[in-house]
């Protein structure tokens, strides 16, 4: 895991997904798969499910 791809995510994307994971973990991981799934743009590599997992590791380790 230590080679996969890091992405750079926005403050607010990271804030409002460490929130919502605090409020309802169920939702969080619903709205991180729709977030990827229809406001993202994928390049040339890449896969949904990569983006998933480095938002949800991103925002566990993002401090508010």
């Amino acid at each position: 895991m230590d080679n996969m791809k890091k992405f750079h995510w926005n403050e607010d994307t990271l804030k409002f997904f460490k929130e919502l994971k605090s409020k309802n973990e169920n939702e969080f991981y619903r709205k991180v798969n729709e977030f990827v799934k229809y406001e993202c743009d994928l390049e040339e590599g890449e896969y949904i499910e990569d983006l998933q997992t480095d938002l949800i590791n991103q925002v566990i380790k993002y401090k508010l």
